[in-house]
């Protein structure tokens, strides 16, 4: 299928090396399509996390009839209202509630709806759970979820600033807290004094982040995609575009990232 070349938080056309981003994509999504043709088992293993980065990577890179099977594939998974995790099914509701999935990728219909409100009442049925922040990937990706559903959190974002716990401090994690208060931020619903907080607590942690690059990159692919993605978000740009050197540099010979599904389709998504 024919690619518009828009995906991911590099605006290529400004940069001028537009076709080494597009050779890249070509070659990760080839990847992708090998790794299903060679495993009759793929889609059985395959988890929520997986599928989601596949869908967003494919969708945004308009390979669109290829992320609908992905899509079903993912709907599928879908137990008791939830992914099998707490996390997994916030990776999902953000997934299904992209704005642009939402309006062009035209797989809403009342069984699709059913699906995605069910997941998130079993999110904010598990509120008491990862809202006491002792486990903040929990945390971290239902407020990101809850966000991209358009449910604000302003009690739980303003705990998290407060906490604070040392160890949080990790480029991951931090990006992941990030993603999450500037997505709850965005709904535009925070008090004059809260959102200020959140302001100040965001900045400090993208500069920790720009400060804790070495080389490029924060040390593994994935970490340095969830980085990348989480400056563009909180409006460090231009932090970002520097690691795009090293993100391509980084691909293998054959199309993918260290060999494995999830950080291909992260990478790709974040190119």
């Amino acid at each position: 299928m024919e690619s518009c070349r828009t995906a991911g938080i590099f605006q290529s056309g400004q940069l001028g090396i537009s076709e080494d981003i597009i050779k890249s994509a070509d070659s990760g999504f080839s990847w992708i399509s090998t790794y299903f043709s060679n495993s009759k088992d793929a889609f059985a293993e395959i988890s929520a996390k997986e599928l989601s980065n596949l869908i967003l990577s494919h969708f945004n890179w308009d390979y669109r009839q290829i992320s609908f099977l992905y899509i079903y594939t993912l709907f599928s998974k879908q137990q008791s209202g939830n992914f099998g995790s707490i996390r997994d099914t916030a990776r999902a509701i953000s997934c299904f509630y992209s704005a642009s999935l939402q309006s062009q990728c035209g797989y809403d219909n009342e069984e699709t709806a059913e699906i995605k409100t069910s997941a998130v009442s079993y999110l904010l049925s598990e509120k008491k759970e990862w809202g006491r922040l002792d486990d903040i990937y929990n945390a971290a990706y239902a407020l990101s979820a809850l966000a991209d559903a358009g449910i604000f959190q302003e009690e739980i974002c303003l705990d998290l600033c407060e906490s604070d716990r040392p160890e949080w401090q990790h480029p991951g994690t931090t990006a992941l807290i990030l993603t999450a208060l500037q997505k709850q931020k965005n709904l535009g619903l925070f008090s004059e004094e809260a959102d200020f907080m959140l302001f100040e607590f965001i900045s400090d942690k993208t500069d920790w982040l720009i400060s804790s690059r070495e080389k490029e990159h924060w040390k593994y692919t994935a970490t340095s995609c969830l980085v990348l993605n989480a400056l563009v978000l909180c409006n460090r740009k231009a932090e970002a575009v520097k690691s795009l050197p090293w993100l391509l540099a980084s691909q293998n010979k054959n199309g993918s990232w260290e060999n494995d599904l999830n950080t291909t389709a992260l990478s790709l998504l974040t190119l």
